[in-house]
């Protein structure tokens, strides 16, 4: 009996590695291009952090970080569970990553519980600026130590210290950051997502022509960036109707 229960786990521990080794970082982000979150979700849900070493465990929550971002927009009851995850998982990894990384990741998990819960309001955002500023601290050559405080700005309401101004600079500085790095940074989601929030950032600031050159960009470097053709299609419609 117990060696039966030995070969079960054994057969689990497997499933888990097999999963995470059959999802390669190109391939995820193809996805992301694509706008078909379901494949991370099913790299995420399919991966048994239990059987991970530290580096494979790193590289789940990068995609952790980029998931429940995205389910920001789809509902509480939904994103609050991997958000938990998101939270244990940072909390795990605290003495093995980057201490800038670690950072953005403890400014982003309170960015998603504030907005899922709207709980303990003040320490959130309190824990938000701080993480976001100490990433900088901690390496402002990390594109995403810029790129979150970019977010915090971007997001934040004026009278908390919100600033579209700043962040369009931070989201300036992380794609500088990102494109001296690109071949390194081939099959990076974040990349991608970082040059894209730039694109808005300028939309939002009411500079219509670098938004629709920062879209044609993005499109040049990925040509399948579903968001990017959208968002360039919206700012060319405006266009013609001015």
């Amino acid at each position: 009996m117990k060696h039966s229960r030995l070969i079960g786990l054994l057969a689990l521990l497997l499933v888990g590695v097999q999963a995470f080794a059959q999802y390669s970082d190109e391939q995820l982000f193809d996805a992301y291009l694509r706008a078909d979150m379901n494949v991370w979700k099913a790299f995420i849900d399919q991966t048994d952090w239990s059987a991970l070493n530290d580096a494979e465990r790193e590289r789940v929550l990068n995609y952790e970080y980029g998931y429940c971002g995205v389910l920001m927009t789809i509902g509480k009851d939904y994103a609050l569970p991997y958000v938990q995850q998101f939270g244990r998982h940072i909390d795990a990894l605290e003495n093995q990553l980057p201490k800038a990384i670690w950072h953005v990741y403890k400014s982003a998990h309170s960015t998603y519980l504030l907005a899922l819960t709207k709980r303990q309001v003040i320490s959130h955002k309190q824990a938000i600026f701080h993480h976001a500023e100490q990433a900088i601290v901690a390496d402002s050559t990390q594109p995403l130590s810029w790129g979150i405080q970019g977010n915090v700005h971007f997001y934040a309401p004026r009278l908390l210290g919100g600033n579209k101004q700043m962040a369009q600079a931070e989201y300036e500085r992380a794609d500088s950051i990102f494109a001296a790095n690109a071949e390194q940074n081939k099959y990076n989601w974040a990349y991608a997502s970082q040059a894209y929030a730039l694109a808005q950032c300028y939309e939002y600031n009411n500079q219509h022509d670098k938004a629709i050159r920062q879209a044609k960009i993005l499109l040049k470097r990925w040509p399948a960036f579903k968001h990017a053709e959208d968002l360039l299609k919206k700012l060319q419609s405006k266009n013609n109707h001015e």
